[in-house]
């Protein structure tokens, strides 16, 4: 995944990392829809990150239904998604988005805590 320097997302990866875990620690998603909303429509441009921006769009429903298990599951998938994209990212990318994976991994065990 190689970004160019116009779709260089490293602040935004930056930002929703901290927002993901501290929304959780806060128990508050306020906020949280805005930033999925522009998340879909970033990777949407991506084919190999489609899978993705579909999740969240589905998580973006759950989000709005209060549908705690639904959240827990789709950030779990979410994380081991984010995750595994890392690998086709390169340099200071990769990296962010590893992170964003594992804090979207982290936030589905604690919010199951609280669902």
């Amino acid at each position: 995944l190689k970004m160019t320097p116009e779709k260089d997302y490293s602040k935004n990866l930056d930002s929703t990392s901290m927002m993901v875990t501290n929304q959780v620690e806060k128990k508050d998603l306020t906020g949280v829809s805005n930033s999925i909303s522009g998340w879909i429509s970033k990777l949407s441009e991506y084919d190999s990150l489609k899978s993705v921006a579909a999740d969240l769009g589905k998580l973006n429903e759950a989000l709005a239904a209060k549908d705690g298990k639904k959240i827990v599951s789709l950030m779990a998938t979410l994380g081991t998604e984010t995750t595994k994209a890392a690998d086709s990212a390169h340099g200071e990318e990769a990296t962010k988005i590893k992170h964003l994976g594992k804090a979207l991994s982290s936030a589905s065990k604690a919010i199951s805590m609280f669902a």
